[in-house]
């Protein structure tokens, strides 16, 4: 299941007294390099616990006042367990946005403002999804096939599929625009889109400035999300699977708890997040699995 982390749209804290500002300082032409390093660990699979390292390179098309459009290329994954890519479809995965522009665009504040070339992007990912479910459905009985598929076409939309391909890029730039005070703490209720499409998914999204000096500032941020909304986000799939679940069977899901605790440093000289670090957890039942994403700047804009 491709899952993602959305932007966290802090509109309201612009209201608040404003001291520090989270902006890029970027120019046309500027480059940059990212590393994303993405972990999993799941109790119900701990032979497929690995940590993947993708390189990213960033080119600034355009800045200005009103925006910014950026050229963002993702590279070569390589992970730390060698079983992980003993898979061919995890493998072919991992690597379905190598080498691929995406043209993203961000606001004056710096935030997230979608995808510019998805009608070049969304067919290759489509083509390179749709083979691997293709992979997939060979291996189960043909009775099963065709939920299967149904299932994947409901989970892997064209919509998910650009959601997922660019959730690094909404992961790194999730906090620009926000203006806070150090040692402020901001609590927002907020509804963030669902990753499998359906109902959104109500949350409560809190940041807090924890230290700041002039050349840097330390940000933390939790999400909780609203327990009753993730069961209803498995009944909802089901049932756009063609397989809901009977209200008796309903009654048997064991409640799911996830949240996601952030850490970002600020460079507030280049207006760039030097290193963005968060952690997802999901308890359902007595299984576990953690997700984690990292973002380092490892080559600064030269000037």
């Amino acid at each position: 299941m491709l899952t993602r982390i959305v932007p966290f749209t802090l509109i309201a804290l612009m209201t608040l007294v404003q001291d520090i500002e989270l902006r890029p300082k970027l120019v046309t032409g500027d480059k940059f390099r990212l590393e994303v390093t993405r972990t999993r660990k799941d109790s119900a699979r701990p032979n497929m616990a690995a940590s993947g390292r993708t390189p990213v390179d960033v080119q600034v098309i355009s800045a200005g006042a009103d925006g910014f459009v950026l050229d963002w290329v993702p590279g070569d994954t390589v992970f730390d367990n060698p079983q992980v890519m003993q898979d061919p479809n995890i493998g072919a995965a991992a690597q379905a946005t190598r080498g691929m522009r995406f043209r993203i665009a961000l606001t004056g504040d710096g935030e997230f403002n979608g995808l510019l070339n998805e009608a070049e992007v969304a067919p290759k990912l489509q083509a390179i999804v749709g083979s691997v479910v293709g992979e997939l459905a060979i291996r189960l009985p043909w009775d099963q096939r065709k939920k299967f598929e149904t299932m994947m076409a409901q989970v892997l939309s064209p919509a998910a599929l650009i959601s997922s391909a660019t959730q690094d890029a909404q992961v790194y730039w999730g906090l620009y625009g926000a203006a806070l005070t150090p040692g402020e703490s901001v609590a927002v209720d907020l509804e963030q889109p669902n990753p499998l499409g359906g109902t959104p998914i109500p949350a409560t999204f809190t940041v807090r400035m924890d230290a700041a000096t002039a050349s840097a500032a330390t940000i933390t941020t939790t999400t909780t999300y609203q327990k009753d909304a993730l069961t209803r986000m498995t009944l909802e799939l089901a049932q756009r699977a063609g397989a809901p679940i009977k209200p008796q069977d309903a009654a048997k899901i064991p409640p799911m708890q996830m949240a996601d605790d952030g850490k970002y440093d600020f460079d507030r000289v280049s207006g760039l997040m030097k290193n963005v670090a968060i952690n997802r957890r999901i308890v359902a039942g007595g299984q576990e699995r953690l997700d984690g994403w990292i973002i380092t700047l490892v080559e600064s804009p030269k000037r």
